[in-house]
């Protein structure tokens, strides 16, 4: 009995020891499965990945781009006719799923080439799921609000470089050329200086081959 138990004993030992041999092989082995997974050193969002399956990467090889989710900014260009009307702290307003975010203009840049480029961040919560080098509407509030009467941009100002329009009789039977002068513009409206008044009807499509034209006739088209 007393050589069973220290064989026993023994044996025992011995497993204890297999046992503790194959644990340190299996943290070996997860130590190793851990290096395979790469990890950035931020979080954000991968917007390139240049990897195969199989393929070998070494260390410190560049294999894709991490885009940062906080401190997001737009850049814009703007004609360098409005250079004096930019400054730091200006509001912008960019629309995003049909919601409004508000920016800010946080940088100038001074050398001009084909416009003026600005920088500039939201203010406060920013458009979720925005990518790299994604347009987006900005809207840059380059004067105080005023009120002014204005008509939509169409093409009707690229025949009569902004000098006169067709506006309607009151019956709306007949057009007739007005002169106009033409102020501000956004990518929506042009602002009507002289000319036009409060409730006026004009034509702004396309006068291309009505140049010569003082009045013109209008027909309803039948049904």
């Amino acid at each position: 009995m007393n050589q069973d138990s220290l064989a026993m004993r023994e044996q025992i030992n011995q497993m204890q020891q297999s046992v503790t041999r194959m644990q340190s092989n299996l943290a070996l082995m997860r130590r190793k499965l851990e290096d395979l997974t790469i990890k950035a050193p931020a979080a954000g969002r991968i917007t390139s990945l240049d990897a195969e399956i199989g393929e070998l990467k070494t260390r410190g090889q560049r294999i894709g781009q991490l885009d940062m989710l906080t401190g997001l900014k737009v850049r814009a260009t703007l004609d360098q006719y409005y250079i004096s009307r930019i400054f730091p702290g200006q509001k912008g307003e960019v629309t995003v799923n049909d919601k409004s975010y508000q920016l800010s203009v946080k940088k100038i840049f001074t050398q001009v080439t084909k416009g003026v480029q600005v920088d500039m961040e939201f203010v406060g919560v920013a458009p979720p799921d925005l990518r790299r080098g994604q347009t987006l509407p900005v809207r840059l509030a380059l004067s105080d609000p005023t009120v002014a009467v204005r008509v939509p941009r169409g093409g009707f100002n690229q025949r009569t470089g902004g000098n006169w329009i067709f506006k309607l009789s009151e019956d709306g039977t007949k057009a007739y050329k007005t002169d106009i002068r033409l102020g501000r513009q956004n990518p929506d409206y042009f602002e009507v200086l002289e000319g036009l008044k409060p409730g006026d009807r004009v034509i702004t499509s396309s006068y291309e081959g009505y140049e010569k034209m003082g009045e013109l006739e209008l027909k309803t088209k039948a049904q």
